[in-house]
């Protein structure tokens, strides 16, 4: 999560002017626009995907009345030859948030030529559309597309020239920072805790690639921050907010699917003493997704020659099942009043209402974030990611059914109404 001011944060979770976006431009760490950019309308898309190793983009169009923000020459000022945005976020009525530093990688301009007639005394052209001493001129007014990416693009762009391998004593978050020192300073934040990794690890060609492996021996992803760092943060943490019906939410779905609900595992090897053909299948055995059940027969099939006899093969595909299970998750669709401060893999608390009468809160990831807005922002789409058997445990459960005891309070006099064992006098006047 970006860090935020208790003032702001405050601000977020109520009514407030509108909020708005600043965008400058800056190369070589020299402001190369004076001014900030006009925003007319943006797009922010945030992921926590192991699949994207650039995981934020940043579209923005911006007015252009002279016609000189469109490049031409890479170096130009919004040129793609090394120009980033400074997005700063501000939460009306209260502070600021960095949002983030971008590359620019698309200059796309759209222009509208308008031509006027001005003075230009000594000229005349025979059969000219202009008369005498008057010629045409060209004005250009034009609107200015801009896509750009998160600096760890950068990083991936810059492949490894050749093998390479840790050095003595090298630890897995050590190893991230020495392979992205070039491009960005490393932040650890809390709950990352550091391995030893082995010399005789390669690195290959692809450098988020190598950066990915080393965070996953650590339980850990990256992320980039407001101020141009990197954050290496863990995957399981402590819930940073709460959305709810009545405090930011706006609408909430979800959608189950089909796709990769598996249950039969069959892994294939192949014997090193006689090369004779190794194989394993382990099931799903009980519950609603078992192998032959309701849910039908579903298999998935890997093959490996490192796996050389049936106990190997056994015991991956047993891995393999007990990784399927621990991974089933629901995805949950939240859309709430901006949130500019939430990252994806941040994990959150959102409240269902249900049916039955009540809210079940149901612990998530966020694995994907879509912003967008004209210069004011518009609201924020949450995907998150609930595990299958938290869902089942939150909506066998309310919240408040933590605090019920089996036992009742002691019966005393001072809990008894002050009238108890008497009657209030009657009088006539009390009559109807």
């Amino acid at each position: 999560m970006r860090p935020v001011d208790p003032a702001t944060l405050q601000a977020l979770e109520g009514s407030r002017p509108a909020d708005t976006i600043t965008v400058w431009a800056w190369r070589g760490g020299n402001l190369i626009i004076s001014e900030p950019l006009d925003v007319i309308d943006w797009s922010e898309r945030d992921t926590s995907s192991d699949s994207q190793k650039v995981k934020q983009q940043f579209s923005v169009t911006i007015a252009d009345p002279t016609g000189s923000l469109g490049a031409w020459r890479f170096d130009d000022p919004l040129g793609v030859g090394g120009t980033q945005l400074y997005v700063i976020y501000r939460v009306g009525g209260a502070g600021a948030i960095n949002f983030g530093r971008f590359r620019i990688t698309s200059n796309e301009p759209s222009e509208v030529v308008d031509w006027r007639e001005i003075d230009e005394y000594g000229l005349d052209v025979p059969d000219s559309k202009t008369g005498p001493h008057k010629r045409l001129r060209p004005v250009v007014a034009a609107v200015v597309k801009l896509e750009a990416v998160d600096l760890t693009f950068n990083a991936d762009r810059d492949k490894l020239e050749g093998p390479e391998s840790p050095g003595p004593l090298a630890t897995a978050v050590g190893e991230f920072k020495r392979l992205t020192r070039d491009y960005f300073p490393t932040v650890v934040d809390d709950g990352v805790a550091d391995v030893g990794v082995s010399r005789l690890l390669v690195f290959d060609r692809e450098r988020l690639d190598a950066c990915q492996d080393l965070l996953t021996r650590v339980g850990a992803r990256y992320r980039m921050g407001g101020d141009g760092e990197c954050h290496i943060y863990p995957r399981t943490t402590a819930p940073v907010w709460r959305v709810e019906p009545g405090n930011c939410m706006v609408s909430v779905s979800r959608k189950q699917s089909i796709d990769g609900l598996y249950n039969r595992w069959v892994v294939e090897g192949k014997d090193e003493a006689n090369g004779a053909p190794v194989r394993a299948t382990v099931s799903i055995d009980t519950g609603p997704l078992r192998f032959g059940g309701d849910h039908g027969r579903a298999q998935t099939f890997y093959s490996s020659e490192m796996i050389t006899t049936y106990d190997q093969a056994r015991a991956y595909a047993r891995q393999m099942r007990e990784e399927f299970l621990a991974g089933i998750a629901i995805e949950l669709r939240v859309e709430v009043s901006p949130r500019p401060e939430l990252q994806a893999g941040d994990r959150i608390e959102v409240g269902y209402p249900l049916p039955e009468g009540y809210v079940a809160y149901f612990l998530g990831t966020i694995t994907e974030i879509s912003r967008q807005g004209t210069n004011v922002p518009g609201q924020t789409s949450l995907t998150v990611s609930c595990s299958y058997s938290d869902i089942l445990t939150a909506l066998s459960r309310t919240e408040w059914a933590d605090h019920l005891t089996g036992d009742l309070p002691e019966l005393t006099w001072d809990r008894m109404p002050g009238t108890w064992g008497s009657l209030p006098d009657l009088t006539w006047n009390d009559l109807p």
